[in-house]
């Protein structure tokens, strides 16, 4: 969400600035921030039962290629996205949403229809599936970021390798205090810092976000397997019947070269992360054992061919607001912006969530059909 807020204000206003940790300095440094774009796979589409997110989504996507196009860095895999899910009206309620915001109805089919369609899956009968074959697939968030930061260094904004560590809002100016021993004076800021927005204190409020750690498997898959993998697409999956609720890509090329397919999901790891050292405790960690094994429990009913002999578990967070939609509100006067709660649909959808922030920034009219209550952070933080 910083990055394409950068993107945003750079192709508006001058002396813009983005602050925050390199992967290199977040691997090395346990004090130094993780970011969740430190992976090679998200979901990206705009098939959501919520039409706030449907339509961050499309408009993201949307852009996708024209970020693309101008900082030279691919990041889009345009592979398609399923849903799977228990209730049939949830499915047809989310390809209405995706048809009002992206001009195209995903298609709603039954398990059984489903499995002729892609043999590499086992639906059960019960099940319906949405499937949005374009404007939909995978996203590799490192590439997005750097994409992204790209195009607004073309914009004249300046990239700070370091992290913030203080922050102070006086009538005329913001003060920040990085890790590296540098003071940025700016006339407004920009929060966006994730997770860590209610553990870093650098807010001037206290932010209600409900941390929660996440399980991630990674199931390295071989050249003989990638083969008959050909045409899957992305999956979200919501079965019920007391099974847990995933979410899934194909197979794709991580920086150790291995090509990793992943899963994670529900249910929650740790109830809620407490504070700062629990935060970077948990993503140091490898997860939970026993969500981990649930995850390769649903690989293998709907992907029984799949070998998981050679799996491996990590850590990540998810960031949820009481709305379930994300925070994006100036507060002090204006001199901030609070930027966060992604809830777990905040990488496909960081552009227009950018678009959002910087429009506040600049104080400008809102961007798209949201509006900014649906934004709005609770009454007791303010």
């Amino acid at each position: 969400m910083g990055s394409a807020a950068a993107m945003h204000l750079a192709a508006n206003s001058d002396h813009v600035a983005v602050l925050g940790p390199t992967e290199a300095m977040a691997i090395t440094d346990g004090a130094v921030p993780k970011s969740s774009h430190h992976d090679a796979g998200r979901n990206a589409h705009s098939l959501d039962e919520d039409p706030v997110w449907s339509e961050l989504g499309a408009t993201s996507v949307a852009r996708y290629r024209d970020i693309e196009k101008a900082s030279g860095i691919g990041f889009f895999d345009e592979i398609g996205y399923t849903r799977i899910h228990h209730d049939e009206a949830v499915v047809e309620r989310s390809a209405n949403h995706a048809l009002l915001f992206s001009g195209k109805r995903p298609e709603v089919m039954s398990g059984d229809e489903a499995n002729k369609r892609f043999p590499f899956f086992h639906f059960e009968p019960g099940e319906t599936i949405g499937y949005q074959p374009l404007d939909a697939g995978r996203i590799n968030p490192r590439g997005y970021v750097d994409a992204m930061s790209t195009v607004a260094c073309s914009n004249g904004a300046q990239i700070i390798d370091d992290h913030a560590v203080e922050m102070i809002v006086r009538d005329d100016n913001v003060q920040v205090h990085t890790a590296g021993g540098q003071t940025l004076s700016s006339e407004r800021v920009i929060v966006a810092t994730g997770a860590y927005s209610t553990f870093d204190n650098l807010l001037p409020i206290l932010l209600p976000l409900h941390v929660r750690g996440r399980t991630i498997v990674m199931v390295p898959v071989g050249d003989a397997t990638l083969s008959d993998l050909n045409g899957m697409p992305s999956v979200g999956c919501h079965p019920g019947n007391g099974r847990v609720r995933t979410y899934w890509h194909p197979p794709v090329t991580y920086p150790d070269g291995q090509k990793y397919l992943k899963i994670g999901g529900g249910p929650e790891g740790p109830q809620r992360i407490a504070n700062l050292n629990e935060l970077n405790e948990w993503l140091r960690s490898d997860g939970d054992p026993e969500i981990a094994d649930a995850y390769r429990a649903e690989l293998h009913r709907m992907m029984p061919g799949l070998d998981l002999s050679d799996s491996i578990t990590a850590a990540c967070v998810t960031s949820e607001t009481h709305s379930l939609r994300p925070y994006s509100e100036a507060i002090c006067d204006g001199r901030v912006v609070v930027l966060t709660g992604g809830n777990g649909h905040g990488a496909k959808a960081a552009d227009a969530l950018g678009e959002i922030g910087a429009s506040l920034m600049l104080q400008q009219a809102w961007p798209g059909q949201t509006t900014q209550s649906q934004f709005a952070l609770p009454d007791a933080a303010r």
